[in-house]
């Protein structure tokens, strides 16, 4: 009777861990990617690092996030009359984003500052 006892409160314990660790799972951050992106996606994500930055423009390629969870951008360098940087160099700081998956949604972090912003209307899936 007591191994039939210890038993089941085994088995129940067991339980409570697997079910205590399947809802941890879905509030941790996992490095993600994205399989496709729309225009309107990549608008989004565009709109939001540019929020970050003061409202400047910002051009990010067709397939960001498609193949690393990770984007780094530089500020342009002053460029003379013909194009060229000014002093052949520049010292501008490169700033990047990690886009994550937590549960059911895809955030996107200003690794510089920790922010995290939902992307709405984005499936994203954790990066191996």
């Amino acid at each position: 009777m007591q191994k039939r006892r210890l038993t089941g409160l085994w088995a129940c314990a067991s339980l409570v861990v697997a079910s205590g660790c399947a809802q941890t799972s879905d509030n941790e951050l996992h490095p993600a990617t994205v399989n496709t992106l729309t225009n309107q996606q990549k608008v989004q994500i565009e709109r939001v690092i540019s929020d970050w930055f003061g409202g400047i423009k910002i051009t990010l390629a067709d397939d960001v996030f498609t193949n690393s969870s990770l984007v780094t951008i530089e500020r342009r360098g002053h460029l003379d009359s013909q194009g060229r940087l000014v002093e052949g160099r520049h010292n501008n700081q490169a700033y990047s984003f990690t886009l994550y998956k937590k549960g059911t949604q895809c955030l996107l972090s200003n690794d510089g500052t920790g922010q995290k912003i939902a992307l709405d209307n984005l499936e994203c899936e954790a990066a191996e």
